[in-house]
């Protein structure tokens, strides 16, 4: 992923710098942060934390690649509410997942996971969760909650 991607809410655009006579209306890069972001079916292999500079970020779809892991930085998205990584490689999800106390929806189905991590009863928020076509052979018992 090119690093204007992660640094889209901080770097200034090229067009500001050509042309000074915008508009307040105009200057879309100070009025708007990214929300959502697709980046499925790259074959991306893995991700930075430069993830944690979208703090917007209501939408991650990152599914149909090769992660094999997601950086910590994912717990600092808080008001993430939809995550998609199914369709690749994860082996373990990082603790800071549970962070995301605003998350409704994660989709981890077709990955190779063989456990969850404690702290699953803190997403207050979480509706649909997929977790089929997994390794799993056992789900920690605050799972229940």
């Amino acid at each position: 992923v090119p690093q204007c991607v992660w640094r889209i809410n901080v770097d200034i655009p090229e067009e500001a710098n050509q042309n000074l006579s915008f508009s307040t209306t105009e200057r879309w890069w100070e009025q708007t942060d990214l929300t959502k972001l697709i980046i499925s079916n790259n074959k991306l292999q893995s991700l930075t934390d430069d993830l944690r500079l979208l703090p917007a970020l209501t939408v991650l779809d990152i599914h149909d690649n090769q992660l094999t892991s997601l950086p910590s930085a994912i717990g600092e998205l808080e008001n993430l509410q939809k995550l998609n990584v199914s369709h690749n490689k994860l082996q373990i999800l990082p603790e800071e997942i549970t962070k995301l106390r605003n998350l409704k929806g994660l989709y981890l189905q077709h990955n190779e996971l063989t456990c969850i991590p404690e702290g699953f009863e803190q997403l207050f928020n979480l509706e649909d969760l997929d977790i089929s076509n997994n390794r799993l052979t056992t789900v920690p018992a605050s799972f229940s909650s």
